[in-house]
């Protein structure tokens, strides 16, 4: 239950909410307008601020993060579970939630004192936790639960459900937003009817996966990966030719008699460049060879007469005279000795002459059958054939091995469409099995819709259609007749009164339910009446509140039943758009 709503601003109206139904009126002037500023009178704001009390997201574009209202903090007293507990949040500090009264004992809501302000504190993820705990039987820790991934029922998507805020909260029973995902609707309500949850959840697993797919089958279209992608069908006879022409290529190679040729002439122009740096080292070695001869040649030459003389004369004084006598035959022995010196070096010279000619001559064969055979090798002829051959099969292969892994993307992307073809009949064949096991849950809430139907309307019956299908299980409530009267609007109402009733059995529930009055715009006053006699009845004398915003004009014409009594139901509280304090912030601002 909702107790009170304050703030911290000195002209804001203190909102004090009771049990049963709570009507909070907003006086309208003749000349009010829907250009006029969307705090005007402040009713819509009201289901603002206890969202905003209950965890809800601070945007930057979040009315509470206006210049006007940052500054400000918003305080609420609601019972929680039985028990009495008091709540302040700003916009300027919008992740904190201090807990001013009844935070001691609750259970996982862990409080720190903040240092700023000396009060307990507590992270607004950590305070959804526990609302989610205590409200709608959550686990108190997700951590290491099955609650503990995306996807999954939070508190903030099943809360939404007791407080519509929006246009587009009304458009659809099952959605509390224009734009909310299938999923989120899909897994939430299933949770708060009872029904297994986890189909929904597996099949957004599998809507995950239709989406990556899609998403490689646009990338293919759009060539934005080129060849990769193809299908089945079309890759195989592609896939068969390259396999084959790469095969017809390896088997002409494997015979191709070229090839012993090829290693014969590759083996004989290595022998050719090995004899060539050979001889060329010979040749070398010879030409310092015939040097150093031709130098010894040119140095040659029997010692001068003279010379001789000067030595016998020296010698002439220790020896008798007759050695003097041999003189002329010392020099002819000397001249002999030369000679033959010089014959001996000139037929070294020859034959080094002769084996560097013989040199010249092998290189020069070598050189010319080395060369030819590189001819032979690099120019036209069976072995280019051979090679042409070899570039080919590479050529080919890398094409087959293309076009295998290509094939085998295909083949498992196919086979990824089937399967989630498949995944998505197991889905319905699992929701058809949870809905006939869990029949009673069903009929509870059908029978619910149909009798809220019935209290509503004299000449029309409708009723509760929960249908199993491959995208998941459809929620959907349909009143017969004409579309006239707001009938969607009161399909919407008979939905949220369904959940009220049964979360609050089931799940213990917020103890609260919120209409705005835009969900009344264009029903019958008839219908109205009827409706507020229903939210009476479900709460008054249970802890219970059904609140209503709406202007008064309107409910001063509502023909009410003697058991709701206009002056208890009404809230002391009436907000106003006639004045500039009028409205429950107490002045305006854009």
């Amino acid at each position: 239950m909702i107790l009170t709503i304050e703030s911290s601003i000195d002209s804001f109206k203190t909102v004090h909410f009771r049990e049963g139904l709570n009507v909070v009126l907003a006086e309208t002037s003749p000349q009010s307008t829907n250009k006029q500023t969307r705090n005007s009178a402040g009713k819509t704001s009201i289901i603002e601020i206890i969202h905003f009390l209950l965890g809800a997201d601070c945007k930057p574009d979040s009315l509470f993060r206006t210049k006007a209202l940052i500054d400000q903090s918003f305080t609420g007293s609601f019972r929680v579970d039985g028990r009495l507990i008091k709540v302040r949040r700003s916009g300027a500090a919008p992740s904190q939630i201090f807990i001013l009264e009844g935070g001691e004992d609750r259970l996982g809501l862990t409080l720190k004192v903040d240092r700023e302000f000396g009060l307990p504190c507590t992270s607004n993820t950590n305070w959804k936790t526990y609302l989610g705990f205590a409200m709608f039987d959550l686990p108190s820790d997700v951590k290491g639960t099955e609650f503990d991934e995306s996807f999954t029922p939070s508190f903030r998507s099943m809360i939404s459900y007791f407080a519509r805020r929006g246009p587009g909260a009304i458009l659809h029973c099952e959605r509390t937003a224009e734009q909310q995902q299938r999923w989120d609707w899909q897994v939430n309500v299933s949770y708060m009817l009872g029904l297994d949850w986890h189909i929904p959840f597996d099949l957004n697993k599998v809507r995950a996966r239709e989406g990556m797919l899609d998403e490689l089958r646009k990338a293919a279209k759009g060539g934005a990966l080129g060849d990769v992608v193809g299908t089945v069908a079309e890759l195989r006879p592609q896939l068969i030719v390259a396999q084959r022409k790469a095969q017809s290529l390896r088997d002409q190679l494997a015979s191709f008699e070229v090839l012993d040729s090829y290693r014969d002439l590759s083996r004989r122009a290595a022998r050719a460049k090995t004899e060539i740096q050979a001889i060329n080292r010979e040749i070398v070695s010879r030409y310092e060879t015939l040097n150093h001869l031709l130098e010894a040649l040119a140095g040659e030459t029997p010692p001068a007469q003279s010379d001789l003389e000067r030595l016998y004369a020296a010698v002439g004084i220790e020896l008798p005279g007759v050695a003097l006598r041999r003189f002329e035959e010392v020099q002819r022995f000397h001249a002999s000795v030369v000679s033959n010196r010089k014959a001996h070096l000139q037929q070294e010279i020859d034959e080094t002459s002769r084996a560097l000619a013989s040199a010249d001559s092998r290189l020069a064969a070598f050189s010319a059958e080395r060369s030819e055979i590189l001819r032979t090798l690099e120019g036209k002829g069976a072995l280019e054939d051979f090679l042409t051959l070899q570039r080919q099969l590479a050529e080919l292969e890398a094409i087959a091995a293309s076009l295998g892994e290509r094939f085998k993307a295909a083949e498992l992307l196919e086979g990824e469409s089937t399967q989630l073809k498949l995944d998505r009949t197991n889905i319905k064949l699992r929701l058809q099995a949870d809905h006939h096991a869990r029949k009673d849950l069903l009929d509870e809430a059908v029978v619910h819709v149909a009798e809220t139907i019935s209290d509503l309307y004299d000449d029309r019956t409708g009723g509760l259609v929960v249908e199993a299908t491959e995208n998941g299980p459809e929620f959907r409530i349909h009143i017969e007749g004409d579309r006239g009267g707001g009938i969607s609007n009161m399909e919407v109402y008979c939905f949220d009164l369904m959940l009220f009733g049964l979360v609050t059995k089931h799940l213990g529930g917020p103890g609260f339910l919120i209409h705005d009055s835009h969900l009344f715009d264009g029903v019958d006053e008839r219908q109205i009446a009827a409706a507020f006699e229903l939210g009476q009845r479900a709460t008054a004398g249970l802890g219970l509140q059904y609140i209503v915003t709406m202007n008064s004009d309107v409910f001063d014409r509502l023909p009410l039943p003697d058991d709701v009594e206009r002056e208890k139901v009404v809230l002391p509280t009436r907000l106003s758009d006639q004045t500039e304090t009028g409205g429950l912030f107490g002045f305006r601002f854009d």
